[in-house]
C-alpha cells in the first residue's frame, strides 16, 4: 500500500489546527519540525477534493497554499520514522521504539515499546498522551477494554500493562491491525489483545468497563451512542483527538448518547474527557 506525505510550510502554532483538520481527511499520521509539517495518509485517500480543501484551509487564514506532495512507499516510511522517533515519558509510561535504550532516569516507568510504522498512535501527539495520564486513574485490575480507532495500540496495551484483564482493538485501516498485533507481541500481551479490522460493527461484544476512542471529532460524534451500548453499568470511556474548541459541541452530543461528563483535561490546543453512562 502506498502512502501519500504533503509537506507543509506553515508557522508552529497553526500546527495542532491544521492537524485537525487533515485528520478530518483521512491523514492519520503526522510529524511536526519547527515551521514544516508532514502528514501522511493511504493514497487512494487523497484525491483532488481533498487537495483543494487544504488549499482552500490555507488561503482562508492568509497562508500560501501551496505544498509538497509525493507518493512514498511503505519502506520509507519505516526508515524516516526510524530517524525521528525517540523515547517519551508520558506520565507513569516510557514509550519507546525498538531501536532506542531505555533512558537511565525512566527506569522505573511502565515500558511500552511501540514501533508505529503506518500507524498514529506514538504518544507524541497530545492526544495521544492525555488518554494515557488518564489512564491509572481509571483501572482497578481486571477490566475489559475497549480501543477503538486503535493504531499501533499504544493505548490497549498500556491498560493491560497495567493489570486489565483483556483489550479488543479495532481499526479501519488495515495497517493498523497488523502493526498494534506485533506491538502486542513485543509488550508480551498478544494472548490478552485481539486486533480487528473495521469500524465499530465488529465487535458485537458488550459489557466493557474502559473504551478508548482517540479518533477525529465528527467519528467520535457519530460513535457515541455505539460506544454508550457498548459501555457496562459502572464502565468509562475516554474520548480523545479533540481540540479544546470542540468542548461545547462533543459535551451537548455527550448528554444526547446518554452520557455524563466525569473528567476532562488540556495540553496545548487538545482536549480529552472521559465520560460514563448518567445515573
Amino acid at each position: 500500500m502506498k502512502t501519500v506525505e504533503l509537506v507543509l510550510r506553515v508557522p508552529e502554532r497553526y500546527h495542532e489546527f491544521l492537524i485537525a483538520e487533515l485528520s478530518d481527511l483521512d491523514f492519520e499520521s503526522f510529524a511536526e519540525d519547527n515551521d514544516r509539517l508532514r502528514a501522511y495518509a493511504p493514497a487512494t485517500r487523497w484525491n483532488a477534493a481533498s487537495r483543494e480543501q487544504v488549499e482552500h484551509w490555507l488561503r482562508t487564514r492568509d497562508l500560501p497554499d501551496t505544498f509538497e506532495e509525493r507518493i512514498v512507499e511503505d519502506e520509507n516510511w519505516n526508515a524516516r520514522w526510524e530517524e525521528t522517533i525517540r523515547p517519551l515519558a508520558v506520565g507513569r509510561f516510557l514509550i519507546k521504539p525498538t531501536w532506542a535504550e531505555v533512558p537511565p532516569e525512566h527506569a522505573d516507568k511502565v515500558l511500552l515499546e511501540i514501533d508505529p510504522k503506518m500507524s498514529f498512535g506514538t504518544g507524541y501527539h497530545e492526544s495521544t498522551r492525555l488518554a494515557l495520564r488518564f489512564l491509572p486513574g481509571l483501572l482497578d485490575g481486571g477490566e475489559a477494554v475497549l480501543d477503538a480507532g486503535t493504531g499501533t495500540g499504544v493505548l490497549g496495551i498500556a491498560a493491560l500493562k497495567l493489570g486489565a484483564a483483556s483489550a479488543l482493538g479495532f481499526d479501519i485501516d488495515p495497517w493498523a491491525s497488523t502493526n498494534a498485533t506485533e506491538n502486542a507481541l513485543l509488550n508480551g500481551v498478544a494472548d490478552r489483545f485481539e486486533v480487528r479490522e473495521g469500524s465499530l460493527d465488529v465487535v458485537p461484544e458488550s459489557g466493557f468497563e474502559l473504551v478508548f476512542a482517540n479518533i477525529n471529532r465528527n467519528v467520535l460524534v457519530d460513535l457515541l451512542p455505539g460506544f454508550a451500548a457498548k459501555l457496562a453499568p459502572h464502565g468509562r470511556l475516554v474520548l480523545a483527538g479533540l481540540l479544546r474548541t470542540d468542548r461545547e459541541m462533543m459535551a451537548e452530543a455527550i448528554h444526547q448518547a446518554g452520557l455524563h461528563l466525569y473528567d476532562e483535561a488540556t495540553e496545548n490546543e487538545w482536549w480529552s474527557a472521559v465520560v460514563k453512562k448518567e445515573a
